[in-house]
C-alpha cells in the first residue's frame, strides 16, 4: 500500500503550493456566485407575480379598472341626440302618472281679463281653462279635469312668469343660460324674437319660451308641462308671443 501511494504522488507531481491570495480569490468567488443565486431567486418571483397581476387585469370587464369605469372610455362617448321631450320625472318622487294626451288640441281663445297680481298678462288663453295667480306667476289649469291630485303636479298646467335677465360684463343673460341674449339663437312668436328650447314645426310643445320686452331686461317666461293641452310648438309659440308687460 505504501509502494502504490508512492508512486502516485511521484506521477501527480508536488502540491501548489496555497498562499493568502489564493484563498481571498476563493472567497470572493464563492459570495458572487451566491448573490447570483438570490437575485436570481428574486427576479423569477417578480416575475411570476406580475403574470398573477396580469391575469388579474385581463379578466376585469372591458373599459374597467378595478370595477371603476375608464375615464377615457367616458370622455370619448357620443352624447345621446334627445328625439323627445326631456322627462324629468325620473329625478322626482312623484311617481305618478301625466294625464292622458287627447286625440285633438285645447284651441287658444282671447283673453279680455288681465292677469290680476302680476305685471304682465296674455292675450291668449286655453280656451275653457281657469287662472291661479301666485307671486309674480301665473298658473293655467283645465277645471275639468277630473281628479287632478291623482296626476303628477307638474304635468297638467301652463306656467307663466316674469323675470329680470343679468349682466355679469358678457351683456343681458337669461338665468337658464350662459350665453348673453344676443349670442342665442331666436326663432318668432308673434311680433316677437324669443328664444325657445324647442323649435316650430315640432310636436312636442312642452317646452319653454323666453320672450323679451322690448330692449329692457325684462322677460315674460312660458313653460308648458300640460300634457292636456296637446300643443306643439307652433301653438305654444302663438300663445307665448301674446305675452306682454300691461302698458
Amino acid at each position: 500500500m505504501t509502494d502504490l501511494k508512492e508512486l502516485l504522488d511521484e506521477a501527480a507531481g508536488p502540491e501548489p503550493t496555497v498562499t493568502d491570495t489564493d484563498l481571498s480569490a476563493d472567497l470572493t468567488r464563492g459570495q458572487r456566485a451566491l448573490r447570483r443565486r438570490r437575485i436570481t431567486g428574486i427576479t423569477t418571483g417578480a416575475v411570476a407575480t406580475a403574470l398573477v397581476i396580469g391575469v388579474g387585469w385581463s379578466v376585469l370587464p372591458s373599459g374597467t379598472t378595478n370595477g371603476a369605469p375608464d375615464p377615457a372610455a367616458d370622455t370619448t362617448k357620443t352624447p345621446k341626440v334627445e328625439t323627445t321631450p326631456k322627462d324629468y320625472r325620473h329625478l322626482d318622487p312623484d311617481k305618478r302618472k301625466p294625464p292622458v294626451i287627447p286625440a285633438k288640441p285645447v284651441p287658444l281663445a282671447a283673453n279680455s281679463t288681465p292677469f290680476a297680481g302680476v305685471v304682465f298678462t296674455c292675450d291668449l288663453i286655453p280656451r275653457g281653462w281657469a287662472v291661479r295667480s301666485f307671486a309674480k306667476q301665473i298658473v293655467l289649469y283645465d277645471p275639468k279635469l277630473a281628479n287632478s291630485s291623482q296626476y303628477h303636479d307638474a304635468t297638467y298646467v301652463l306656467n307663466v312668469w316674469s323675470e329680470d335677465m343679468v349682466d355679469d360684463g358678457d351683456g343681458l343673460t337669461p338665468a337658464k343660460y350662459g350665453e348673453a341674449w344676443t349670442k342665442l339663437p331666436k326663432v318668432r312668436a308673434g311680433n316677437q324674437q324669443v328664444v325657445t328650447t324647442g323649435v316650430p314645426g315640432s310636436p312636442y310643445g312642452r317646452q319653454q319660451v323666453f320672450l323679451r320686452q322690448g330692449n329692457t331686461k325684462h322677460l315674460v317666461t312660458v313653460t308648458n308641462q300640460a300634457w292636456n293641452l296637446a300643443w306643439d310648438m307652433n301653438t305654444l309659440l302663438r300663445f307665448a308671443g301674446s305675452c306682454h308687460y300691461k302698458k
